[in-house]
């Protein structure tokens, strides 16, 4: 049949560009690119295997071909555990596979029955993904992922039809109708069906690969790649909208590290650098906030919506007085470092978060100019806390 023999050629033609675009883009993937990829591969050279080695006896065709299968789908089930970071199951997985493989050989072998052979082998090929869909079913959370789990399952859903209709439509006892079903049209129209559902996973896929890219370059643009927190651009895209003209109420955090040049200088830029982390750790444990941001050098701003002042003053001195007593041993550090922090809150008429950040900043000063290492909050004064802790050497 000339569509078959076209075909034969075409599919695994484009598996293999997709297993090979796959591979190249692993380096901006989650890791699950590479394997996606490999399935891909291996799945063209299974098509391809009757065509590559049509010379060879055909229960060596039959073994290789199924091997290859066999290692794809395990796979594309290890993908899904990698995109959705679930426990890998490779033991079981792999396991079953060796089995279901062992079984398979077993009707080319011995038995002698492609009809046997051709139902284990592709239910086998439905549950190994199965057990990998069922691992992460509930972990899809953006579009994208809810898409890659529903066309994987419709990958397994329809290998199983497939094997409901090939059982249906042959008997057991009669190698001519089982001839007749593989040589019909319906049998083609079978192929091409689950050549089109591996082609929209494979869209799917690529779908899942450049939102990775997307997120990744937007990562890099809005985070800060030493702290893992917003930069400025990042802090504005995070905050929240003005309704109405007014900014939402909230508590805005100024917070600065004392004496950072001198740790700089005295300490170097790779100790500063572990000091800038430090702080970023104690913000994100200390503050229930929505945007956390480095603005620059050692200055951190931060904006906690709902807050009011008197519970972020409670919340920024409890992360004042747990910066202060880190240790920087390990770091070559032989002393105590500190922060000052400002707090604003929101107020009618504020259109920008920037509206109340420069109350903050200006309580910040007020911190600074006060002998450091204390919190100073909008509308009161400067309190008299203890004496400035200082690095010592």
């Amino acid at each position: 049949m000339e569509q078959t023999d076209n075909f034969a050629y075409l599919l695994p033609f484009i598996f293999l560009v997709f297993g090979t675009i796959f591979l190249i883009a692993d380096r901006w993937s989650d890791g699950s690119a590479r394997y996606w990829g490999l399935g891909y591969v291996l799945s063209s050279f299974g098509f391809a295997f009757p065509v590559i080695g049509f010379a060879l006896p055909f229960w060596v065709q039959a073994v290789v071909a199924n091997a290859l299968f066999f290692s794809a789908f395990l796979l594309y089930g290890q993908a899904l555990l990698v995109r959705f970071k679930r426990p890998r199951l490779l033991v079981a997985r792999l396991s079953f596979a060796l089995v279901a493989f062992a079984v398979t050989c077993w009707f080319i072998l011995i038995e002698e029955n492609l009809r046997s052979q051709l139902a284990v082998g592709d239910s086998s090929l439905a549950i190994l993904l199965a057990i990998s869909i069922i691992a992460v079913r509930r972990s899809a959370r953006s579009l994208i992922d809810r898409m890659l789990v529903v066309i994987t399952s419709l990958v397994v859903i329809e290998t199983t039809a497939r094997v409901v209709v090939l059982l249906a439509s042959t008997s057991a006892d009669s190698f001519e109708s089982l001839d007749q079903f593989l040589s019909s049209e319906y049998a083609f129209l079978m192929q091409v069906a689950a050549s089109l559902v591996g082609f929209v996973m494979a869209l799917t896929v690529l779908g899942s690969v450049v939102s990775d890219v997307i997120t990744g370059h937007r990562d890099a643009a809005e985070r800060d790649p030493l702290t893992g927190l917003f930069n400025r651009r990042g802090f504005e895209q995070a905050l929240p909208e003005t309704l109405g003209g007014n900014f939402p109420a909230g508590a805005v955090i100024v917070g600065d590290i004392d004496h950072f040049k001198q740790v700089n200088d005295r300490f170097g830029h790779a100790a500063g650098d572990h000091v800038i982390i430090g702080f970023a750790q104690i913000l994100r444990a200390n503050l229930r906030s929505v945007a956390i941001a480095r603005f620059g050098g050692e200055e951190f701003v931060s904006f906690l919506p709902g807050i009011g002042r008197a519970e972020a003053a409670e919340m920024v001195e409890k992360a004042r007085l747990g910066f202060a007593a880190m240790s920087w041993r390990d770091h070559g550090i032989d002393g105590t470092i500190t922060a000052s922090f400002g707090v604003s809150v929101t107020a009618p008429g504020d259109h920008s978060v920037h509206d109340a950040l420069g109350r903050a900043d200006a309580c910040l000063y007020m911190a600074k100019n006060a002998g450091r290492n204390r919190v100073v909050t909008e509308g009161q004064r400067p309190p008299e806390g203890p004496p400035p802790l200082r690095i010592v050497s």
